[in-house]
């Protein structure tokens, strides 16, 4: 015995968590945390709650607000209204759907220009280079991938081809039938197979685009992780860094950013996308949901900081606006 007394839940498992609070405590709990309703009722934030975003989402905005320091508040939220996490969550929203998209036609992208590769050299035929690559895998890592193609290949809409091409698969087909992390991991053996540079680390590049996917896919919060500060462990890319370096901002300021894992991402999704996807219809309505968005962002007013301790998501915000503006992704109509 070590002498603590040991943490039970009431369901005795040895657990011990945060209570759950109906949608009346946590209004009460945010208010005694220092959020105000002067901007937005307690009856609205109620049906808000209730209906649209829950309450463990909605409160993850608030470590973007400064708390006090000191004093008989000490703790609580220094200048913070329900109204402004209301309003993170709705811009999150729409830059996690906008950035879905982008992502999704780099993805396209990809496999247009990989299919084009194949067919245009001599020494390939389509079908080796997948026998290749399969065989290349570990015992566990081709058992995954087989299982992978088996999964998406007998749905209703690819059963047909997925059943004449089974045992003989051509890259065009296999193309077809994978997720985004194995086309990744098969642009890097194609860059391997062939002694391409480029495809090489577009294969670093592409698994920061995958992770971009996956957080918008899930319905992740991205605009709270800016102020998570320097957490990335991964190096940017030479073409984000030349990218990044076009703005005219401060090298402090473009450090900053690039070293936060959620900016830095989204820097490079921003590149790739202008290097990968064509000018072409889907481009342009893309360029309408990137100017919806930043749009919104100036139709938050003062909600959102602009200045002060409360203005990293502002800060943040803005970097992506330059870069997207440099990169001429606001330009087609």
């Amino acid at each position: 015995m070590n002498g603590k007394p040991e943490q039970t839940s009431e369901s005795g498992n040895g657990y011990h968590g945060k209570p759950k609070l109906t949608i009346a405590q946590q209004i009460a709990h945010l208010e005694a945390k220092g959020v105000t309703f002067d901007r937005y009722s307690k009856e609205r934030a109620a049906a808000y709650l209730s209906d649209e975003c829950d309450f463990y989402e909605l409160t993850s905005y608030r470590k973007l607000f400064a708390k006090r320091q000191g004093g008989k508040r000490n703790g609580e939220y220094a200048n913070l209204d329900f109204a402004q996490l209301v309003i993170f969550a709705e811009l999150d929203e729409m830059l996690r759907e906008v950035l879905f998209v982008m992502t999704r036609h780099i993805e396209h992208s990809c496999k247009v220009d990989l299919k084009r590769n194949i067919s245009e050299r001599n020494d390939e035929d389509g079908y080796a280079i997948v026998a290749d690559y399969m065989a290349s895998l570990t015992p566990k890592s081709r058992s995954y991938r087989e299982a992978e193609l088996e999964r998406n290949g007998r749905n209703k809409y690819t059963k047909a081809v997925y059943e004449k091409y089974e045992k003989r698969m051509p890259s065009w087909v296999f193309l077809e039938l994978v997720p985004f992390g194995t086309l990744v991991d098969f642009i890097r053996f194609c860059g391997a197979r062939w002694d391409d540079k480029d495809f090489e680390q577009s294969h670093y590049d592409l698994k920061k685009v995958k992770s971009v996917r996956n957080c918008a896919a899930h319905g992740s919060c991205i605009i709270n992780t800016f102020a998570e500060g320097a957490n990335s462990r991964r190096t940017t890319s030479r073409k984000t860094l030349e990218a990044v370096a076009k703005l005219g901002l401060s090298k402090p300021t473009r450090q900053k950013w690039l070293r936060n894992a959620a900016a830095q991402e989204i820097a490079i999704t921003l590149v790739r996308y202008a290097q990968d996807v064509p000018s072409c219809s889907a481009r342009k309505r893309d360029a309408e949901k990137l100017r919806s968005f930043f749009n919104a962002v100036e139709g938050a007013g003062d909600l959102l900081p602009k200045t002060g301790p409360d203005a990293t998501a502002a800060a943040a915000i803005n970097f992506i606006r330059s870069l997207t503006k440099s990169l001429g992704l606001l330009d087609l109509r």
